[in-house]
């Protein structure tokens, strides 16, 4: 078995994630006792290798997705299967699959869907560290959510999570668990970065691929201050939004939206709300890749950093 953390969790692996390398034990931030304990912990989540059938029933369904009572199922037809339980992850890939795009399922898509069954908000976002604060960046696919936390963590800001942020409320304040010390980069995003490509066969069935983060990761749990929901535009501004449409913006980008029940949607509005009451919202107008640096400067005097 391997060992990692990631997302406040110790988790247990019979696949090899490198992606998840990076170790929280340790830490200077981390008092011996912490770290005892740490270590001591059973996993809360472990990842197995298995068959896994699709259940005939269902609870709601849709695109990829299956959900009883007691698990969710993710499925791709040229990826494989997944069956998500309350502690556990149960891999079921096709044959011959490459193993950089099964992680990129299972450390994406698949371990948030985890995340979101625990019970957190998980919102579509990528967030980086600005003075011990989280600050996230979201919005649809292909809106630049990991490019822009790229160009931050450029400019020497740590990464915090990317692709998803996980949200918990600790005495109703909203705080961010790290994630893992690497970026999810479109081909574009990577050529522009200077990042080598991964043209191994079966890459073509990713969109995007994990680049690494060696200069700098946020290994700690932070407060989250502000989400920028990221817009096209002509230049790099920050736009205010009404209450209403603050929410209307997090419930859109709320990751596994199509999963929930009816039953479920009140619990999601409910958590959205408490989101607003102690985190401010705005649009954030992206132009192009060319000037992610204005980007940095206009969120810099916008948070007065």
């Amino acid at each position: 078995m391997f060992k990692y953390e990631a997302f406040s969790m110790k988790i247990q692996s019979e696949l090899d994630l490198p992606e998840l390398s990076h170790s929280m034990v340790g830490l200077p931030e981390m008092s011996q006792s912490e770290i005892s304990l740490l270590e001591s912990r059973d996993a809360d989540l472990s990842i197995h290798l298995g068959r896994v059938d699709l259940p005939e029933y269902s609870l709601n369904e849709g695109f990829s997705f299956k959900t009883t009572e007691t698990a969710i199922y993710r499925f791709w037809d040229n990826v494989g299967k997944f069956k998500i339980t309350e502690n556990s992850i149960f891999v079921d890939p096709v044959p011959g699959l490459n193993a950089m795009v099964l992680r990129n399922f299972l450390l994406g898509t698949v371990l948030a869907t985890y995340l979101r069954f625990r019970g957190l908000l998980v919102l579509h976002a990528s967030s980086i560290n600005m003075k011990n604060s989280a600050v996230a960046f979201s919005g649809f696919k292909g809106y630049g959510k990991s490019t822009t936390a790229m160009e931050f963590y450029r400019e020497g800001y740590p990464v915090v999570t990317d692709d998803y942020v996980p949200v918990e409320f600790c005495d109703d304040l909203p705080f961010v668990s790290p994630g893992f010390p690497s970026l999810r980069l479109s081909n574009e995003s990577r050529i522009f970065m200077g990042l080598k490509l991964d043209e191994s066969q079966g890459m073509e069935l990713l969109t995007k691929t994990y680049a690494e983060l060696p200069a700098s990761f946020s290994n700690f749990k932070l407060p989250l201050k502000k989400i920028y929901i990221l817009q096209r535009g002509e230049e790099s501004i920050v736009k205010p939004l009404k209450p209403q449409e603050a929410f209307m913006e997090l419930v859109k980008n709320t990751f596994g939206i199509d999963m929930f029940s009816r039953s479920e949607l009140p619990d999601n509005f409910f958590k959205c709300e408490k989101l607003l009451k102690n985190v401010d919202v705005s649009v954030l107008e992206v132009p192009s890749l060319e000037k992610m640096q204005e980007v940095v400067e206009v969120v810099e005097e916008d948070l007065d950093v």
